[in-house]
């Protein structure tokens, strides 16, 4: 029993020594793998990469077969024995929907082998990040919609990337563009960023321009002799903390040329959009002279609060719709600007016309006679220069002595 089981053991060796190594080989050693894109642009060209098995070496050429036609293309080998190729996308068939790619190759035994790879061609771009494999950009359509008086603009965004907004593009009598707003009601500023990759509208959103007069009074007072002649003097609008507060929409104006003392009227006007100026003056407004620094005054720092009500019976608004207090303001424990809102009757509420004095106290001082100085003889100041008088009088006594010599010899010649 036990030669018959060795028989079979040694009958079974040999017939496993007369098959071909290659049948029972790795399935996967003796193949070429095929790397690319299962699916690509109608408009793009298929770039693909060839790798063949150890043992195997890759044909020259390639094979493409769209199902209507078909060729061979050269690969590209390179020194690793991969192989590059490229399908244009001119070969493709449109109705085919799609085309393969066949890689050849030989094993060291001579014996052949090949691996097949689908392609679908797509009639749309294929965008990856925005970017489809022909170069293709993806893009959306970002519409303003002035309406049938101004009609549309047009501007396109690329994917992932932001667009800046237009600023103001449309233009109506007593009102101004202050911003941009979609059909789902999210409001843009003017210049501002779209980053939604999708298309939009935008509408433009008008604001009525409104103008606010504060009236004040400037007075100056005299703290010297001395007569100030034309000087001008402005308010500025700032926050609670002393900083200008400003708007690209808003214009502040208020000046007060004085001469002399007295008291001059002046007029604050603010002149913007009118949800603009809401926010403006609502909250945390507040009113003080500007210090120019002039020689010889005292400026008045007092600081007025502003308080914007929509109580429009007493309002200074073109539009009705709001005023301004005004009312004096403190300074806080924090060094802030506040304003004493106990002291406001909120139901009949007053302004307070806000009131700035000057003080000139620069002195004049009038000149005085001299006077002269006594127990001196007075003397007649020198009227020319006699820093050559000694060369005056050498030119004198030689010129003398001349006259003299000619003289005696004169006299001397008529003797003889």
């Amino acid at each position: 029993m036990k030669k018959r089981i060795l028989g079979i053991l040694l009958t079974f060796c040999m017939v496993l020594m007369l098959c071909p190594a290659t049948a029972f080989a790795d399935e996967g050693s003796s193949t070429i793998t095929i790397d690319g894109p299962d699916k690509v642009c109608a408009k793009q060209d298929y770039e693909f990469t060839a790798t063949p098995s150890a043992g195997v070496t890759l044909n020259e050429k390639f094979g493409h077969d769209n199902g209507s036609s078909g060729s061979d293309i050269p690969l590209t080998i390179d020194k690793d024995g991969v192989g590059h190729g490229v399908v244009p996308s001119e070969w493709y068939d449109p109705s085919a929907g799609g085309f393969d790619v066949i890689a050849h190759g030989m094993m060291a035994d001579k014996t052949p082998v090949s691996t097949t790879k689908h392609v679908e061609v797509s009639p749309e771009h294929i965008y990856v990040d925005g970017v489809c494999g022909c170069g293709d950009v993806l893009t959306y359509t970002v519409q303003y919609d002035g309406g049938a008086d101004f009609g549309l603009c047009v501007d396109f965004k690329t994917h992932g990337k932001d667009l800046t907004l237009r600023g103001e593009t449309f233009t109506m009598d007593g009102f101004v563009q202050t911003g941009w707003v979609d059909q789902d009601g999210a409001v843009y500023d003017l210049g501002g960023l779209y980053t939604l990759d999708e298309d939009v509208t935008l509408n433009p959103v008008f604001d009525k321009l409104i103008t606010v007069t504060i009236p004040y009074t400037t007075t100056v007072a005299l703290g010297g002799v001395g007569e100030p002649g034309e000087t001008t003097f402005e308010l500025e609008l700032i926050d609670g903390w002393g900083k200008a507060k400003t708007d690209d929409n808003v214009t502040v104006t208020a000046a007060v040329t004085t001469d002399g003392a007295g008291d001059y009227s002046g007029t604050m006007t603010i002149t913007g959009p009118e949800r603009t100026l809401w926010d403006l003056l609502s909250e945390d407004a507040f009113v003080r002279q500007v210090n120019a620094g002039e020689a010889g005054w005292n400026y008045d720092d007092t600081v007025w609060g502003l308080y914007t009500s929509e109580i429009a019976a007493y309002s200074t608004a073109d539009s009705a719709e709001f005023i301004v207090l005004t009312m004096p303001a403190s300074v806080s424990d924090e060094g802030s600007y506040i304003i004493d809102w106990d002291s406001i009757d909120w139901e009949n509420p007053e302004p307070t016309e806000m009131t700035f004095t000057n003080t000139y106290t620069k002195t004049v001082t009038e000149p005085t006679e001299l006077t002269k100085p006594t127990g001196l003889t007075p003397t007649t100041p020198a009227t020319g220069d006699n820093s050559h008088m000694a060369l005056w009088l050498a030119l004198l006594f030689v010129s003398g002595a001349g006259v003299i010599g000619t003289t005696v010899y004169s006299k001397k010649k008529r003797a003889k």
